[in-house]
């Protein structure tokens, strides 16, 4: 089974502009381990940017319960002007995204979902 791996650093791709931090999801998530992701997400949010791309090209399998992490993200991302946005799931995970509502809830208060 392949475990989840969070990874927030930059590689060889192109710089985001300043105040956009990048994080890429890779592996499964789901619930044994949306808590933590969902922290480790609030945690870049607390270092302060401007928005947070959340990366989902190389993640295998989201589950309804590994939205929790994203949901736990949008709040806190909300509570400081944080401006959350997901980018490159696949057809599986935006069907997931979109049968919790997190597509609907990051549309609505000027968030975004590619």
């Amino acid at each position: 089974m392949h475990l989840f791996r969070f990874r927030h650093h930059r590689r060889s791709r192109p710089q985001p502009p300043p105040g956009h931090e990048v994080v890429r999801l890779h592996g499964d998530l789901g619930l044994r381990n949306a808590d933590a992701t969902g922290r480790r997400l609030v945690q870049v949010i607390d270092r302060g940017p401007d928005v947070l791309e959340v990366d989902l090209t190389n993640l295998k399998y989201l589950s309804p319960d590994g939205c929790g992490a994203f949901f736990t993200a949008l709040r806190a991302a909300r509570a400081r002007g944080v401006r959350l946005v997901i980018t490159h799931a696949n057809e599986r995970a935006q069907a997931v995204l979109w049968q919790m509502g997190l597509t609907r809830a990051l549309t609505d208060g000027d968030a975004g979902a590619r």
